[in-house]
Parts: structure tokens; C-alpha cells; sequence
């Protein structure tokens, strides 16, 4: 459809739906015949502008004013001369969802009209951004000079222009592998990861995989998404694909080219979780980190941290009926979210954050466990802590830990994450207080037993998850840190799980993480051993006998004999038990004397 085509189109609500298309010239057809409206909106009134009399009227729609009548009945001149009262007409509660003429209070043109929060979406481009936006500005403009041909939602003046943008290169996503290849890693990828994270639905994926090798030309933003399973199907099968890095570094310049350069697309944001995940299991903290952060910008430029029904969507209108596509905009949002709170929360940087967030939380599916990955997320204070808020943060960490060791889960991946973060918890709050940390300890000590078991049961089907070695490897520091009897008795199950890791994964990493975990346990045992050469170096005296009567003589006086009834003075408990109070010898006595009324005799 073309741009002038594009703007004579308006918005328009039906029961049906709650929004849809309505070319001008069908409408004015339909007008045709009418006479004029016997009541105006407010909005119309105000402006001076022809109102058609429906809820909302055409001008409303077009303009996204909020539309209102005044008067709470209208008048309707019958056939015979008389006049009839009728209320205004409305929608039926309850036949539609809320649509953007309802959710909206303030038209985005009124004066004062706080509208900088709202957000408007391209869903051709599939490009959301806040009203106050540089590119959406000259569009508001328009509709408020009440234009018949609103500029379209664009980057206008962006930059000079003195550059073209790069290229797409040509290449073909079957010279790298067949479709008999993307079948066997499906099969991996679905097996393994789906379940635990709840990304991509296996037949809705197979349908697009298969059109896509059919019409392998050029280069496609689902092409992220197949070279993201590929590599993790990959890298989760017995037999790994010669081709795995170049699917990664494929992949990385699709999302690059695709979603950096032009337009993001719900393809785009699978490509990125997909990334992160990949980059968790086999690369450095701050790649998965600095991955999951773009995937939740990219998700933000999609606009889904937002129900549709809660976006001005601009034209051409988005279909809000697609329950479909409702359930992916909400699935990808909160695993997008979920997977950066997790890395943030473990790695130590800050998490991705949205003023107002809208998307509804997707329902758990049968077999999968991606929501309770969800829920884990939720769990998580965030370590940007607002004292209004949450004025005590050991006491918001102490809350998530509980949580966690209350949730069950028949995922042994979920009960790795569950342990680490247990541990990133006790982390934080033997930073902040070693009291906290101690009143913790035993939960934080059961969720990582759960985590070795979780942990050889990978280790016995061989599905390399990244926390078969890190869950073990941050418990041992966990234990050493708590430092008591009970604690430091999980120690020897902690090192001989690691050496079996070591012995099946013979890689630097785990060679690595097994000899810095027996360098602490010396450290541990060497400090455990210069406090016991301390204590055994006291110099062996024996007791003194107390039972002896001349001992008692010389080290003990008899107490002076007081009768308390007799004491007419008050007792001074404040001077007697204040802690605080700091005075020298004589000053001391004097206050104890004078308490006691001379009685003492010191």
C-alpha cells in the first residue's frame, strides 16, 4: 500500500475487533445520504470540526482525541415531530478488549496532556518508540495542525546522508548446511533447550525452516534463528557439526545486518536469546551479559514490553485479535527478560529496565519449564536498590531466598539455577552483614546438595550445561565462606564430583576450575590451622582447686550482708546498666556509692 493510500486510511473500533481499517472514500460512500449529526463530541465542539455522532466519531478516530459527549442523553427528532431521549451510544462492556481509544485520558494533542510515557509502533517495520521521540515528533505535529496527510512515522534528518548504508551480502544459508542437517539439530535443540527455556514452538519452526531451505537466495532474519538452533542443536548433540562456529559467526552478522542496521523483528530477538544462550555455555561472562542487554533493547524497539491493545499503533494497524501472535510478543518478552536478570544477577553488572511494562505473562505449557525460568527472574531483587522502596536490602535477598528454596521443580537446569542463585544471594548478604549470611547458611547449603545431584545427573547423560561445573564449583566457595563444621563436612563430595567433571570434560575450563577449587581448600585448611597452632599454644597451667577453703579466704571476700527492704533510695538502673557510659575509676565509684547509699563499703 502506498504512503498516500496509507493516509487516507483511519482507525476505526467495532465490536469485532478492536481496532481495524477503513478506507476514506468507503466510508464517505457510506455517509452518503446522512444528514448532519444532531450532537457533537467535546473534542469536535472545541475545534470547530464536523462530528459524524458515533462513539467515537470519525474525527476522535483519525486525530486519537478522546472521545467524549457532554451531555448524557441525546436528543433524537422522531419521524411524528417529537422528541425522544436516547443515551449515548457506548460499546458493550466486556465485547471487546480495551482499545486505544479507551486507555487513552488525554488525547496526545491536548495542551498540558502528559503523552511523553505513550508509545507509538510501526508494525510494518515493526518499530516502537515513546512519543516524545525525535522520529515520531513531526507525526504528532501533524496531527495537531489536523492535516489531511500526516507524516508517516520516520526518521526524517537523521543524519547527512553522505554514506550509503552496507550492503546485504549475497549468500545462501544451504552452503552451509542441508536440509537433512537442520532436521538432526532441530531434533537436538528441541530436545534440550526448548524445555528449559520455552523458546520457539517445534512446529510452527519446522514449517518456516522448510520454506526457508526451499527458497535458500539471499540472506533472511529468520536465517538468525535457523543458524541459532543449528548451533545449539550442535553443540547438545553426540556428534557436534563440523560447521558449528561459522552457524555462530553466520548468525552474529544476520542479527548484525538485520537488527542493528535496519528494523528489528520478533526473528531478530529469538536470534539474540538464542546468542546469549550460546554464548553463556561456551564464551566469556560479559559476551553473554552484553547479549542478553541488546536482546532486551531489541525487544524494546519491537515494542514488546507492551500489549498491543496498549500501544497508539500507528498506520497500518497491527491485527489485535492474532491470539497467536499475542502468546510469541509475551513469550519472547519475558524469556528475553528472564535470561538478562539471571546474567545481570550472577555476573555482577546491571539489568535492563523498562519504566512501564504491559505484556501479560505467558501461560506454562505441558513438559516445559521455561516459566518457571521466568519465575526464578522474578524472584530477583535488583541490586540498584530504591531505599524508598525496599529500605532493607538483606531482608529483600533474605525473602528471594526463601522463595527459591520453596519452589519445586522436576527440571534438574532449573534446580542448577536455583543454587546459583542461592549462591549469589549468600554472596550479597555475606558482603553486607555476616550475621544475615549466617542465619542463611542452611538453606543456602540444602538448595546445593539439590544442585550435585542435579549436577551428576547431567554428568551421567552427558548434556553440558553450564552450570554442571559452575553450580559445584560456587558451592565449594559457598561452603568455605560459611566456614562451619556442618558446612565444611559437604566439602569432599563437592571435590570428587569436580574430579569426575575433570576426568569426563578434560578442557582447560574444568582443568582449571578443579585446581583453583583445591588451591582454596588449602587455603581454608592452612587458616583452620594457624587458629588451632593459636589456641594450642596457650601455656598448660592447672586449674585452680576452687574447693579448698584457704583459696576461697584469699581470693574471695564474703559479700556484705544488705537488707534491700530496708533502702529507701531509688536504685540508678540507668547509670547501673547503660553500656555506653564511660567515666574514669573515681567517677565510677562515686556513682556506684551514691546508688547504693554508702552501703557498699568499697
Amino acid at each position: 500500500m502506498s504512503t498516500n493510500g496509507i493516509n487516507h486510511l483511519k482507525r476505526s473500533i467495532s465490536e469485532g475487533s478492536p481496532t481495524e481499517i477503513v478506507d476514506d472514500n468507503d466510508e464517505n460512500q457510506e455517509q452518503q445520504g446522512r444528514q448532519r449529526s444532531r450532537a457533537a463530541c467535546a473534542p469536535c465542539r472545541q475545534r470547530k470540526r464536523k462530528c459524524d455522532g458515533r462513539t467515537p466519531c470519525g474525527t476522535c478516530v483519525r486525530y486519537e482525541y478522546n472521545c467524549e459527549y457532554i451531555s448524557s442523553k441525546r436528543a433524537i427528532y422522531m419521524p411524528n415531530g417529537d422528541v425522544a431521549q436516547e443515551p449515548p451510544a457506548t460499546a458493550p462492556v466486556g465485547d471487546t478488549l480495551p482499545n486505544i481509544i479507551q486507555l487513552q485520558a488525554h488525547p496526545l494533542t491536548a495542551p498540558g496532556a502528559r503523552f511523553h510515557h505513550r508509545g507509538i509502533l510501526d508494525p510494518n517495520k515493526t518499530r516502537y518508540v515513546r512519543a516524545n521521540s525525535a522520529i515520531a515528533f513531526p507525526r504528532i505535529l501533524g496531527m495537531d495542525l489536523e492535516s489531511e496527510s500526516i507524516p508517516r512515522l520516520h526518521s526524517f534528518a537523521w543524519h547527512l546522508g553522505i554514506r550509503r548504508e552496507p550492503p546485504e551480502p549475497l549468500a545462501e544459508i544451504t552452503s552451509l548446511l542441508t536440509w537433512a542437517d537442520m532436521q538432526h539439530l532441530a531434533r537436538a535443540y528441541f530436545k534440550f533447550v526448548k524445555p528449559e527455556f520455552g523458546l520457539l514452538e517445534e512446529p510452527d519452526f519446522m514449517e518456516q525452516a522448510s520454506a526457508r531451505f526451499a527458497q535458500p537466495q539471499n540472506e533472511n532474519d529468520f536465517d538468525a534463528v535457523v543458524l541459532g538452533v543449528a548451533a545449539l542443536g550442535s553443540f547438545f548433540s553426540p556428534n557436534p557439526h563440523p560447521a558449528e562456529e561459522s552457524f555462530v559467526y553466520r548468525a552474529a552478522r544476520v542479527l548484525d545486518q538485520k537488527g542493528m542496521v535496519r528494523s528489528p523483528t520478533s526473528n531478530n530477538v529469538s536470534g539474540w536469546i538464542l546468542r546469549t544462550i550460546y554464548l553463556r555455555l561456551m564464551s566469556r561472562p560479559h559476551s553473554a551479559w552484553l547479549a542478553s542487554s541488546i536482546a532486551m533493547h531489541q525487544v524494546e524497539a519491537c515494542g514488546l514490553h507492551k500489549e498491543m491493545q496498549t500501544i497508539a499503533v500507528v498506520y497500518p494497524a497491527a491485527p489485535t485479535g492474532d491470539h497467536k501472535l499475542a502468546k510469541q510478543r509475551r513469550r519472547l518478552f519475558w524469556i528475553t527478560r528472564a535470561l538478562n536478570i539471571i546474567l545481570s544477577f550472577e555476573y555482577g553488572r546491571s539489568r535492563v529496565t523498562f519504566d512501564v511494562v504491559t505484556t501479560k505473562r505467558f501461560a506454562p505449557d505441558s513438559g516445559g519449564f521455561g516459566h518457571q525460568f521466568v519465575e526464578l527472574a522474578e524472584l530477583l531483587p535488583n541490586d540498584l536498590v530504591d531505599k524508598e522502596r525496599e529500605p532493607d536490602p538483606p531482608a529483600a535477598l533474605s525473602t528471594a531466598l526463601t522463595k527459591l528454596e520453596e519452589m519445586k521443580s522436576g527440571s534438574s537446569f532449573i534446580n542448577l539455577l536455583k543454587a546459583d542463585l542461592a549462591f549469589a544471594i549468600y554472596r550479597r548478604l555475606w558482603l553486607m552483614s555476616l550475621t544475615d549470611a549466617k542465619d542463611r547458611a542452611e538453606s543456602v547449603i540444602n538448595l546445593g546438595k539439590a544442585a550435585l545431584s542435579a549436577s551428576e545427573t547431567f554428568l551421567e547423560s552427558r548434556v553440558p550445561w553450564w552450570n554442571v561445573v559452575a553450580s559445584p564449583f560456587q558451592f565449594l566457595c559457598t561452603l568455605l565462606a560459611i566456614g562451619t563444621p556442618k558446612s565444611l563436612a559437604h566439602v569432599s563430595d563437592v571435590m570428587n564430583l569436580l574430579h569426575r567433571i575433570g576426568q569426563l570434560y578434560d578442557t582447560h575450563m574444568v582443568r582449571e576450575a578443579y585446581n583453583q577449587a583445591t588451591a582454596l581448600v588449602m587455603m581454608s585448611r592452612k587458616r583452620k590451622e594457624r587458629e588451632l597452632e593459636a589456641l594450642t599454644s596457650l601455656p598448660q597451667r592447672p586449674p585452680f582447686d576452687d574447693d579448698h577453703p584457704s583459696a576461697a579466704s584469699v581470693t574471695m571476700m564474703e559479700a556484705p550482708s544488705i537488707d534491700w527492704s530496708s533502702m529507701d533510695l531509688p536504685f540508678e538502673w540507668d547509670v547501673f546498666l547503660n553500656p555506653n557510659l564511660v567515666m574514669s575509676s573515681q567517677q565510677g565509684q562515686s556513682a556506684v556509692d551514691a546508688a547504693f547509699g554508702g552501703q557498699l563499703g568499697f
